[in-house]
């Protein structure tokens, strides 16, 4: 029996006697069904892990922790966050630090004014409590920190974003984004 790959979400075609077997109870239609990419990566997908840090800038000055790029041909997910300070001076909430996620130099909506540490490096949290960030191919994703109020004496700023890139033609025909 032949799989019918030329739909979305491969279907197993039923089979023509209703049994496969003496005995067997009749054979019943199937489709496997594929959740989508930004729920759960498909067997293309690829795990990126991207963290960084930095050692804490002059107050008054915004620096990137770490950038990457969605590669060619991929779209992806980021799934969990990290951001941390190591080293005294800060208090959740406080402003003294606030870091933000840019999408092609643009503060993402809901990451562009993050004034807690939200999970840390080591044990990141789900972004969301259980959503997620799509990105797209070619964007370019930073981590950036800006310093308001800490005086500088060797704090390690931290951060860490995680997920996976799928191919983008997996993506539903007229998805819009």
């Amino acid at each position: 029996m032949a799989l019918d790959t030329q739909a979305r979400g491969c279907t197993v075609p039923a089979v023509e006697s209703g049994a496969t077997a003496p005995g067997d109870p009749p054979a019943v239609p199937s489709k496997i069904l594929q959740l989508p990419n930004w729920i759960f990566p498909s067997l293309n997908s690829i795990a990126f892990d991207q963290a960084g840090d930095i050692v804490i800038p002059a107050i008054g000055v915004e620096t990137a922790i770490f950038t990457f790029q969605v590669p060619r041909g991929f779209n992806g997910v980021m799934k969990t966050i990290g951001n941390a300070i190591i080293g005294g001076g800060f208090t959740d909430g406080s402003g003294q630090l606030i870091w933000r996620i840019l999408q092609n130099t643009v503060a993402m909506r809901g990451k562009e004014n993050i004034l807690n540490a939200l999970g840390s490096v080591a044990a990141p949290s789900l972004i969301g409590g259980g959503g997620f960030i799509r990105i797209l191919e070619n964007d370019l994703i930073s981590f950036v920190v800006l310093n308001t109020a800490i005086v500088p004496a060797g704090q390690i700023i931290a951060a860490r974003l995680s997920g996976w890139f799928y191919p983008k033609d997996e993506d539903p025909l007229g998805i819009w984004f």
